[in-house]
Parts: C-alpha cells; sequence; structure tokens
C-alpha cells in the first residue's frame, strides 16, 4: 500500500566505497601506531598506554576487513595499502 513496512533501499555502491575508505584510513592508522610504538617504547609513556592504542587501531581495521569479507566486497585492494607519507 505504502510501503510501510519495507526497508529502505541502500545504495550499495556508496555503501562500499565508503567502506573502501574506511579500510584505506585504518590500515594507514594502524600502520602508524605500529611505527610509532616502537619509538615510543623508548620514552617515559607508560608501554601498557601505547600497546593498548596499537591493539585498538588493529581491531579497528580488522573489523572493517571482516565487514567487507562479510559483504563480499570486490575491489581494488592493492591501493589500499598505498599512502603518502604525512
Amino acid at each position: 500500500m505504502f510501503n510501510l513496512f519495507k526497508r529502505p533501499k541502500v545504495d550499495t555502491k556508496a555503501y562500499d566505497a565508503q567502506l573502501s575508505q574506511a579500510i584505506d584510513r585504518a590500515k594507514f592508522d594502524y600502520e602508524k601506531a605500529k611505527m610509532s610504538e616502537v619509538a615510543m617504547f623508548e620514552s617515559d609513556v607508560d608501554p601498557r598506554l601505547i600497546k593498548a592504542e596499537t591493539d585498538k587501531a588493529r581491531q579497528k581495521y580488522f573489523f572493517l576487513l571482516r565487514a567487507a569479507r562479510h559483504r563480499d566486497m570486490k575491489g581494488h585492494w592493492s591501493t589500499a595499502f598505498v599512502h603518502p607519507e604525512l
């Protein structure tokens, strides 16, 4: 009648593009956290805090990868690992 009980349609291509960009950012953040973890162990910062931040970035990255795998995303994953240095 008025489509009251139907779910709104989602633009899957746009959602997949957003997910791919989120994976790119999470991968970059994880790599940066790993590099800074090595550098910060020599400072006076608590090592547990450094390790926790690195683990948080790792879990975020792997969560997004699992979401992409669940959606059976197809994409150019070779470009996901290329980032300019900031």
